[in-house]
């Protein structure tokens, strides 16, 4: 058992390393082509939950006290000092990065976009009117999580981007209070080094996320709810669960294997819970006053996407080694560049058609797959490891086959890798 405990762990670490280095610095480096990095991206996200499963499976979890020792009360005063003054340095780097970068639809329509239904909110109009900016107009795809807490950026005038950051940092600051509890030292130091080296990472490779997207308020949600994941308590969980149902669609083929773990596992109370406070938050913040309006927006919405991902599929590059080919498809993340590449004897469009197809059939595939391993093997393993592993290798699947692996949404998986390490 000692030696299996200590194998997982250089793993983890290890898969760590490579997950962060395949986003970060592998395929902009040029160490790796697309394809390679592509495949140690995922391989790495996917083997990290694969480990803990079988790092979990068959063991017992106890209660183990807490030991009282002179390193422990001190790491209790040490170690809150030293993660808020991680985040203080992070926010330091935001504020630079804000300065220097202006919001303009130009580079990226995501925060305008977002402006624009909470300015009409505001004003008492229909925000899911469709929208015309930079010659352009589109159907609003964004479900309420992903829009209404920047209603509070634009009310009081500010930057909306650090309604990003802050949901972040209470995300990260939920983990970290949560770590606290842990009896080993060596986890409690560790995670302020995980949650702020893992953002900082970002600024310094790819800033854009963070000036042009909203993807670290995204990454904040799923923390969350991986967090919850951990716990007994469905109101929190059916919070967290409807935080990151209502910005993206990522997780809704999962969540009929969340509702047969809870079954099956006996905690139905918990899984009631659950369903009544995501379909209460859905109701109020989506269904009530935006949906009931018009019924159709849904529709439109995801029709939007295929206009959106022909735009990918077809916008170019005009320098560097993926020269003349599309740059989110050639940017180091997503299985897309081998349907671009290996079926042109299709036209864009149908590439894209057979790619979402091959990504639901894989994504439904993998939850059919631990649906029948978790039948059988329920009782080797606790509930709340299997669902947030789960939770962690779908996730892989989903990202690795999306029709258009954007370079932000990959940010996501990495936090969940690190949540789930702490969890």
């Amino acid at each position: 058992m000692k030696k299996k405990i200590i194998i997982t762990n250089i793993l983890f670490v290890l898969f760590i390393i490579l997950e962060n280095a395949s986003l970060f610095y592998f395929f902009k480096a040029e160490i790796l082509t697309q394809g390679k990095n592509a495949w140690c991206l995922f391989l790495s996200s996917l083997l990290f939950g694969v480990v803990v499963l079988y790092k979990f499976y068959g063991a017992t979890i106890l209660k183990e006290e807490k030991k009282r020792s002179i390193a422990n009360k001190v790491s209790f005063v040490v170690l809150p000092l030293a993660f808020l003054g991680g985040l203080y340095w992070l926010f330091t780097l935001y504020l630079d990065l804000f300065t220097r970068l202006g919001i303009d639809p130009s580079y990226s329509d995501i925060i305008p976009t977002i402006q624009v239904l909470c300015r009409r909110l505001l004003a008492g109009e229909y925000p899911y009117n469709v929208i015309s900016m930079c010659g352009y107009t589109q159907q609003v795809t964004y479900l309420s999580m992903h829009w209404l807490p920047y209603t509070i950026a634009e009310f009081y005038k500010f930057d909306p981007r650090w309604i990003s950051s802050s949901i972040w940092a209470l995300a990260a600051i939920l983990i970290f209070v949560r770590s606290l509890k842990s009896p080993n030292i060596y986890v409690r130091c560790l995670v302020p080094v995980f949650l702020v080296v893992g953002n900082s990472l970002i600024y310094f490779n790819t800033s854009g996320i963070l000036g042009l997207t909203i993807e670290i308020m995204i990454a904040g949600y799923y923390m969350m709810m991986v967090s919850g994941l951990n716990q007994k308590n469905g109101i929190i969980q059916g919070l967290f669960i409807s935080f990151c149902l209502l910005s993206r669609y990522s997780l809704v083929l999962w969540l009929p294997l969340y509702a047969y773990v809870l079954y099956l596992s006996g905690n139905r109370k918990q899984l009631y819970l659950s369903v009544a406070t995501v379909l209460t938050v859905a109701i109020f913040s989506y269904v009530i006053p935006f949906l009931s309006k018009d019924w159709s927006i849904l529709y439109r919405g995801y029709k939007t996407y295929d206009s959106g991902a022909i735009f990918e599929w077809t916008r170019l590059q005009d320098r560097g080694i993926n020269k003349d080919k599309p740059l989110m498809l050639f940017s180091g993340t997503g299985y897309a560049y081998f349907f671009y590449t290996r079926l042109e004897n299709l036209d864009v469009l149908s590439r894209i058609k057979l790619m979402q197809k091959v990504h639901l059939f894989c994504s439904l595939g993998i939850i059919i797959a631990m649906s029948i391993w978790y039948r059988y093997k329920h009782n080797k393993i606790d509930y709340r490891i299997f669902l947030m592993a789960s939770f962690k290798i779908y996730l892989s699947v989903f990202l690795f086959l999306i029709h258009v692996p954007y370079e932000y949404l990959m940010i996501t998986g990495n936090f969940v890798t690190i949540v789930l390490l702490i969890e």
